[in-house]
């Protein structure tokens, strides 16, 4: 008996059935993640390898490696392939001098800087997948009822704009400088400064970038991204 006839029988056992949708897989495959099945820098199956395994279309492949990337679990590297995620947090904050000098406001200062000049680079290398991604994330910003789920969409949107860069670095410079949201002190200004009236002016900043990027508009992008991170620096700091 081949190694994935017993795997298949394994999963039929366990009462996960193996064809089914993409949340059905995330979850397996997540439990299988965080086993000792394979060990942290591992290179997965290919999504060919893992559609074949589990009973399921490529496009449902992919859409639980995206939930998995986005939970950081996994990290995938264009023409390298998919590998199990470890330590992530600690190298993204490892980029930043001294994780206790980051302020919101400085942080503000250096997403300035950074975001509209990687919004070209989106605009240039998005797949369908990334772009498949950041309209989940604007709708999920659209759903939320609190400050707290708005942002954490908030914060997912714009990894997602990182992602499509396709560039790792880039990626983790991003995550390093949303280690920030996770510090009350962010969440206490976004609480005194987000009104409804801010809200709705982000929700619609976040579709106005979007569109750009779907566009393939760089100039748009890059003009939009600039205008909006302006915006969230005058509402929560009054500059």
């Amino acid at each position: 008996m081949s190694a994935e006839t017993h795997h298949g029988d394994a999963v039929a056992a366990a009462g996960v059935p193996v064809r089914g949708d993409a949340e059905t897989l995330r979850k397996l495959l997540g439990r299988e993640i965080g086993s000792s099945r394979w060990r942290v820098g591992d290179k997965l199956p290919t999504e060919r390898e893992l559609g074949e395994t589990y009973g399921v279309a490529r496009n449902t492949v992919r859409r639980a490696l995206q939930a998995l990337e986005q939970e950081k679990l996994i990290v995938r590297h264009v023409g390298r392939g998919t590998f199990k995620a470890g330590g992530a947090a600690s190298a993204e904050e490892a980029f930043l001098p001294s994780a206790d000098s980051l302020s919101p406001a400085g942080v503000v200062e250096c997403r300035l800087i950074f975001e509209p000049e990687l919004a070209p680079l989106a605009v240039a290398r998005a797949t369908q997948v990334d772009l498949d991604r950041l309209a989940h994330c604007l709708k999920g910003g659209a759903a939320a009822t609190s400050v707290e789920e708005f942002e954490h969409w908030d914060g997912a949107l714009h990894e997602a704009i990182a992602q499509a860069t396709h560039n790792q670095t880039i990626v983790a410079m991003a995550r390093a400088l949303a280690v920030v949201r996770t510090r009350g002190e962010w969440g206490q200004l976004k609480k005194r400064s987000m009104t409804p009236e801010h809200r709705q002016a982000l929700h619609a900043q976040h579709s106005k970038i979007v569109a750009s990027l779907q566009d393939r508009d760089r100039d748009a992008a890059r003009t939009l991204m600039r205008a909006h991170i302006l915006y969230v620096r005058a509402y929560m700091f009054g500059e």
